[in-house]
């Protein structure tokens, strides 16, 4: 069965108000206890912990088990990065699965399905960074001249705010209640399909902006809660789809800087 039969949240009742903000406070405090777990890690110096670049070049893992650490550790940057702007789509799940047995297992699979979608992009990540510190390793003038990297991605990420891509992904994942009207079907194994395939347009639109963290601020709460809040403004914020050319200049701006600075110092 399908969701069309869905109220507007804008429609509700106090009642409905009421359970849909009570069905939402545990995803709020696993965002908190991820940003937690990051800012006690920073405060201790064990940021490293999180650091991809690390865990290929000075950790001496194992390249499987540094990989495993990483996807661990990328759990935690997902709930603290990515489900803040989520938080409107699972509301709308706990209200709308409210008369099942179960609703909150509809949320815990529908975050775990948003989740797994993150995950691949991590695991792309971590293989194209392996293969990245090979041919700069085998590369003397890019090893030499590695801060290109930091403007190549600023570039990309720059740039991919003014794609058709960007802007379809963007009007998918920041109507959470017409994704979901077309999209949500009853039972557990909708849940999943629903998170993955919401996780999917969330990753068209934030791809770039999660690739620079991953390039650049993964070390950094204030890097990751920078990235955080442009995400968060693009999806939540009325009118906030209109910031992407604004923020597409700004990144594209930061490269040209970083490429300047580099040239002339």
């Amino acid at each position: 069965m399908s969701a069309t039969n869905l109220t507007n949240p804008a429609e509700r009742n106090d009642a409905s108000l009421s359970y849909h903000w009570t069905h939402i406070l545990w995803p709020s405090l696993l965002i908190v206890i991820a940003w937690s777990i990051m800012l006690f890690a920073a405060s201790t110096n064990q940021m490293y912990l999180l650091d991809h670049d690390y865990l290929l070049r000075a950790s001496h893992l194992p390249w499987l088990l540094a990989l495993v650490a990483f996807l661990a550790s990328w759990q935690i940057m997902t709930a603290a990065m990515m489900l803040p702007s989520t938080l409107s789509m699972i509301s709308i799940i706990a209200y709308a699965g409210r008369q099942q047995r179960h609703s909150w297992l509809m949320q815990v699979v529908f975050i775990a399905g948003y989740a797994a979608v993150w995950t691949v992009f991590a695991l792309v990540t971590f293989v194209g960074d392996t293969l990245v510190h090979q041919l700069v390793n085998s590369w003397f003038w890019l090893y030499t001249h590695s801060w290109l990297l930091a403007v190549v991605i600023l570039a990309i990420a720059g740039g991919s705010q003014f794609s058709p891509l960007k802007k379809h992904c963007l009007q998918q994942c920041s109507r959470p209640f017409s994704f979901c009207e077309r999209h949500y079907r009853y039972g557990i194994g909708s849940a999943w399909y629903l998170g993955w395939r919401y996780g999917w347009s969330c990753l068209g639109s934030c791809w770039a902006l999660m690739l620079i963290m991953f390039g650049i601020g993964v070390r950094s709460p204030l890097w990751m809660a920078m990235l955080a809040g442009v995400i968060l403004l693009e999806k939540e914020v009325p009118g906030g789809q209109r910031l992407r050319s604004v923020i597409g200049v700004a990144f594209l701006l930061l490269g040209f800087l970083w490429l300047v600075f580099h040239l002339w110092y």
